[in-house]
């Protein structure tokens, strides 16, 4: 059986990788989603480091969204992960920063559902513009009630360049989202290319609640790729 991590992105915790954790679990497979600090790169890197180092053997090591910048981050100098999957994530360049990047490309909802206060944290301002942003393929009861459950993020968070690009020495798989209001699709086209593999999904932001089935079935039967 195999082992994944499951980063999640801003804003949201562990608990939005229930679905999927649920799955891989009664599969037989080891799984550990945690909750981010959201505090900086940095510390959420080393969150992610921890639970690699409790883990033996290889890993599937899974970022969604700002999420794919962490798991850049932590899988750098690492042997120990042999497949990155990166979901609607930031996949970037060692130097390149993910809001100068995405300004190359037409706003998305998130724009309008967050808001940003004087000491530096991003906030979710309109729950009803990130559930469009987040989840617009969602049953909207799963929707609201993941709205509710969103988070502030440090804007630190999306201010540090990675310093990595382990998809160079890692096997790597993206999962563009098609129907995304938060990273534009077209965008995440572009950051594919990076990748060994590409899959596209025709859903919202968040295929682990909208499409749980559909990815879990990708973690699971999609073999590593060949480097690019």
């Amino acid at each position: 059986m195999a082992s994944f991590v499951l980063v999640h992105g801003m804003a949201h915790g562990a608990w939005c990788w229930d679905d999927i954790v649920a799955r891989l679990s009664a599969a037989g497979h080891e799984v550990h989603a945690l909750d981010l600090p959201l505090t900086s790169l940095a510390d959420d890197a080393d969150a992610v480091g921890e639970v690699l180092d409790s883990i033996a053997g290889a890993t599937t090591l899974v970022g969604h969204s700002y999420g794919g910048l962490v798991i850049s981050v932590a899988a750098q100098q690492r042997s120990d992960v042999d497949h990155l999957v990166y979901v609607a994530a930031a996949m970037l360049g060692a130097d390149e920063l993910l809001p100068i990047r995405a300004a190359d490309f037409p706003d998305t909802s998130l724009v309008e559902a967050i808001g940003f206060t004087d000491d530096g944290w991003i906030e979710i301002s309109d729950e009803a513009k990130a559930a469009e942003a987040f989840y617009n393929t969602c049953e909207p009861a799963v929707a609201t009630a993941s709205a509710q459950r969103l988070r502030p993020t440090a804007a630190a968070c999306l201010m540090s360049p990675t310093g990595a690009e382990p998809w160079k020495h890692t096997p790597s798989t993206y999962v563009v989202c098609q129907q995304d209001g938060a990273i534009h699709p077209d965008f995440q086209r572009v950051m594919a290319n990076l990748a060994g593999a590409v899959e596209e999904f025709d859903t919202d932001h968040s295929p682990f609640l909208s499409t749980p089935d559909r990815l879990t079935e990708l973690l699971v039967a999609t073999p590593p790729p060949q480097l690019r």
